[in-house]
């Protein structure tokens, strides 16, 4: 079947279109460890059976007068070895392809703009990817099971198909922590964090919580040790994606998640893992209802629906939607997404050591996934610091949770990342000092006029 001449946007996407002129592009990278060395031939031979079954990710963005679209790519995409940073910028122009599939060594990795899919949707691309890799490297016959989707399915724009108008409303927004420190936008940090999947599910299991309950009250402790005096009465507000799919029997490739959220106020007191586990273990399973989802969810799309939103030329449309995505922003302290554990074919299993997923970040991201007995958890920030990340292995360790990091830079730049790093503390804490020595002055003049008071009475 021909594929179609040009594709609509689902609506994350058009939020995510917007930025694709400037340097802040979101792109997830999802990357697998295989047994072996990568052969670029035999990757070349299962990104094309990928890329028959699946059309909708070798294209290209284009502007219209009043909303983005998609078009097929003119060529078929090409296997290239990694020279590029992770998560590199992928639309530069009308023919940049949004997505590239690149290799390192034991390493595939596939990077997809968030303009197309989400975490979800490039996760069953990989699954493909990965079997027919197999199939054409080992010579195994792997049982590639049939997309359970129509060729329409595969790119259908979940949101506007299952959209509600009376479903829509609006969730209260809390006083937010929001992480402060020196950022860079040209070098962010992408660092893996691996444990053994086992230990985690032990200690959440002791806990009584699931997996994914434990490591997010894992980051809220660690979280929770960049706050001090009056930032512990703020809320460190996290959102936490959920895909939607199987609420709405959705099958599209496309993005199609809603959004949980988890807040916790620290205040004075520092409670064990256990009990924010708890809470936040609560708190998730209130947001991921039903009823939470699609309130949330149609909320996001009735704004697209309105007549006079539709009649807006582009250039103003996507000013707003960059606005809006800004605002966003800051009503969250930090991102933590789960793909889950990642099924693979029993026949793939063997080849495959381990699975990663990263995200380019707007502040502080992080992504969990499992795969055999590796937990990752992608860590991305734009942050100079690494404070956070080590409070979180910190925190963990504590926990008897020990496991290996990979990071995206060598040890020259750490070495240089930890010197910036170190004048930035040195920094804030002359500014603090500075800020008690004027608050305190009030006080201290208050004092003096008191002695010289008492000097001139006879």
């Amino acid at each position: 079947m021909d594929a179609p001449a040009w594709y609509r946007l689902d609506n994350v996407g058009k939020f995510y279109a917007a930025q694709a002129g400037g340097g802040t592009q979101t792109v997830f990278r999802i990357a697998a460890t295989m047994a072996d060395e990568v052969d670029a031939h035999a990757l070349q031979q299962a990104l094309d059976a990928a890329v028959a079954l699946f059309p909708g990710f070798n294209v290209c963005l284009r502007n219209g007068l009043f909303w983005h679209y998609l078009v097929p790519a003119p060529a078929p995409p090409r296997v290239e070895p990694e020279t590029l940073p992770v998560c590199f910028s992928l639309h530069t122009g009308p023919a940049s392809v949004l997505f590239r599939v690149t290799y390192h060594r034991r390493r595939i990795n596939v990077e997809v703009s968030h303009i197309i899919s989400d975490g979800r949707g490039t996760l069953e691309f990989v699954r493909v990817l990965l079997a027919a890799y197999v199939e054409a490297r080992y010579n195994v016959a792997v049982d590639r099971a049939p997309y359970a989707g129509t060729e329409a399915a595969k790119t259908e724009d979940s949101f506007s198909a299952h959209y509600d108008r009376a479903a829509a409303g609006a969730d209260a927004q809390p006083q937010v922590f929001r992480l402060t420190g020196w950022k860079t936008d040209v070098d962010p940090t992408y660092l893996e964090l691996h444990y053994p999947a086992d230990a985690v599910h032990a200690a959440a299991k002791a806990c009584g919580a699931t997996v994914t309950s434990y490591l997010v009250a894992a980051v809220v402790c660690a979280l929770r040790r960049e706050m001090h005096g009056a930032e512990r009465q703020r809320a460190i507000h996290m959102d936490v994606p959920v895909d939607l799919r199987a609420l709405f029997g959705s099958t599209t490739l496309r993005n199609f998640f809603g959004l949980a959220y988890v807040t916790y106020v620290p205040g004075d007191a520092d409670e064990p893992l256990a009990e924010v586990a708890a809470r936040v273990q609560e708190q998730l399973a209130a947001g991921t209802r039903p009823a939470s989802l699609k309130r949330r969810m149609m909320r996001m799309v009735k704004l697209e629906k309105n007549p006079l939103v539709r009649a807006v030329p582009l250039i103003v449309k996507d000013a707003a939607l960059d606005f809006a995505a800004w605002r966003a922003a800051r009503e969250v302290t930090c991102t933590v997404s789960s793909l889950g554990r990642v099924q693979l074919d029993d026949a793939v299993t063997p080849y495959v050591e381990g699975i990663s997923a990263l995200t380019s970040p707007a502040g502080l991201n992080f992504i969990l996934c499992t795969c055999g007995n590796d937990l990752c958890i992608g860590v991305s920030s734009r942050f100079v610091s690494l404070r956070a990340t080590r409070h979180l292995v910190d925190v963990l360790a504590a926990e008897g949770l020990h496991g290996q990091a990979n990071l995206n830079k060598s040890g020259e730049q750490v070495d240089a990342a930890l010197r910036e790093s170190a004048l930035e503390e040195r920094l804030a804490a002359i500014g603090a000092a500075w800020q008690e020595h004027k608050a305190a002055a009030p006080a201290r003049d208050q004092g003096r006029l008191g002695e010289r008071a008492k000097g001139d009475r006879p």
